[in-house]
């Protein structure tokens, strides 16, 4: 077979024979439930698709959170996504 064999040679095994380093696990973010305060802000100022069973896009989202910021509200710390996610959720628990 020749030089081209896979064999391992004695200074390549003590590379091997020593332990593996493992990674570190990665943190699990923590779900933060919405509060009961930032569900009625969501009900008061998107309520019409909470009515009519749809949910909003990014924009009309953002339009709530400027209010919300005016307002002194706290749905503008959520991101859109988790607020659309959340009224997605609402209206089909409305079924």
């Amino acid at each position: 077979m020749g030089e081209d064999d896979h064999t391992i040679s004695d200074e390549d095994e003590e590379e091997f024979e020593g332990k593996r380093k493992r990674k570190p696990p990665k943190k699990v973010a923590k779900r933060q439930k919405f509060t009961e305060v930032e569900t009625d802000e969501i009900k008061t100022d998107l309520s019409e698709y909470l009515k009519s069973g749809i949910f909003p896009r990014k924009p009309q989202v953002e339009d709530a959170k400027q209010k919300s910021r005016k307002k002194n509200g706290h749905i503008l710390k959520r991101s859109s996504d988790k607020i659309i996610k959340k009224i997605s959720a609402m209206n089909h628990k409305n079924k």
